[in-house]
């Protein structure tokens, strides 16, 4: 018997819908499902990490020390268990099918995702709190002025500074990682909103951008809008 290959690791048990109940509390529920899919129909208090995106978010996201399970395909699971073993995730202590779940009428949650021009004016008169989950670079290279900065990856340790009050609406580069956010902030309680297209789409529709710019001859800075 030789060492463990690394990225090795044995599949967890499928479980029942009705057994979804008895585990909840105290642990994390991950969906595997595509963004767009998981926005439709969710069960409540799950976060959604799309298996395209496991291996880049998984690590910063995840709780090492808490239970963990999986809502997926039964398709999905070996890739799944791969990515999450190389990085240390050992505590899978199940998986849930997607469909049965559904069937059972337990993913009965959905969110919503709004244009740029449908959100502006609410972001504009503060209605709406607007968070971008970008990375630091993308955020000081061209930003939307009312957006505050918090990164993804550390987006659960930082939600106590986000107030429930309002909506809020999440916002990435283009779409993706504000739909895993999204599913962080509506699983915490927020009444969330993803911003279809992300950033990308906000300066496509001409809408207001502000830029952090180093001045050539210094280490000040210069904020300009476009």
């Amino acid at each position: 018997v030789g060492p463990r290959v690394l990225g090795s690791a044995k599949l967890p048990a499928f479980l029942m819908a009705d057994q979804l109940s008895t585990i909840k509390n105290g642990a994390m529920i991950i969906d595997l499902s595509p963004s767009a899919e998981f926005a439709e129909t969710h069960v409540p208090g799950t976060i959604n990490i799309p298996l395209s995106m496991l291996a880049a978010w998984a690590g910063w996201l995840v709780d090492y020390e808490k239970p963990v399970y999986l809502i997926a395909e039964s398709s999905q699971l070996p890739e799944a268990m791969r990515v999450l073993h190389k990085i240390g995730i050992d505590l899978v202590q199940g998986m849930f099918e997607k469909t049965n779940l559904k069937e059972a009428g337990l993913a009965s949650e959905s969110y919503v995702s709004e244009s740029p021009i449908e959100l502006a004016p609410r972001i504009e008169a503060g209605d709406v709190r607007l968070i971008d989950v970008r990375s630091d670079s993308e955020w000081n290279a061209s930003h939307i002025p009312q957006a505050e900065h918090i990164f993804l990856g550390h987006l659960s340790d930082q939600l106590n500074q986000c107030e429930a009050s309002k909506p809020v609406a999440v916002q990435c580069q283009s779409g993706a990682r504000s739909a895993i956010a999204a599913s962080i902030m509506q699983a915490a309680g927020y009444d969330v909103i993803n911003l279809a297209g992300g950033f990308q789409a906000w300066k496509e529709a001409g809408l207001t951008t502000t830029a952090t710019e180093t001045v050539a001859c210094g280490s000040a800075s210069v904020t300009t809008c476009s």
